[in-house]
């Protein structure tokens, strides 16, 4: 089985017996590290059925041993304790200046773990978070993509990341100024 750390992982075992000796006639469960990096903690290490949580990543060896009083018997289950997920790192890149009628390119960066195994896949989005006008993205879930804007004033531009199960952002500002006009003679 896989379980990222600091995740629980619950186990769910099974045991067949013939009943025999008829005293004490009942059957008990325990489960054990055997081995591993690190340590970990059952919920309940006499059920059957317990969570586990482990304090480090790495391969761990469990082991579900049952007795009915006279024999006893095991079996070994392998857990593999992958890193934790973390949300994505983003920058959205330095804050600009433009003047209209003008757009400009706005190039963003994302790092990730590479978890969770399934989907694996950071998407990114642009966004408009505050202005005196509209903006324009030619691709809003690119990277790198050009913005152009309705108006003058000050811009907050949002790049945000996810990689299906965190998410992170970073903004940037942007200063559009009116197209400068040679006077009037």
């Amino acid at each position: 089985q896989r379980v990222a750390l600091l995740e629980s992982l619950t186990l769910g075992g099974s045991v067949f017996d013939d009943g025999l000796p008829t005293i004490p006639g009942r059957v008990t469960v325990s489960w054990a590290l055997v081995s591993g990096p690190g340590s970990m903690a059952f919920q309940n290490a006499s059920s059957l059925t317990t969570t586990v949580t482990f304090s480090k990543v790495g391969t761990y060896v469990l082991r579900l041993t049952a007795t009915d009083g006279a024999l006893a018997a095991w079996d070994d289950v392998s857990i593999t304790v992958s890193p934790a997920n973390t949300a994505p790192v983003v920058e959205a890149g330095s804050d600009q200046d433009v003047t209209l009628p003008n757009g400009l390119t706005l190039s963003g960066t994302v790092s990730d773990d590479g978890l969770p195994a399934t989907p694996g896949r950071v998407t990114v989005s642009w966004a408009l978070v505050s202005g005196p006008g509209s903006v324009a993205f030619q691709n809003a879930n690119s990277l790198s993509t050009t913005a152009s804007f309705s108006k003058t004033g000050t811009y907050v531009l949002r790049l945000t990341a996810t990689d299906g199960a965190l998410s992170a952002f970073e903004d940037v500002t942007v200063s559009v100024t009116p197209v400068n006009i040679a006077p009037v003679v």
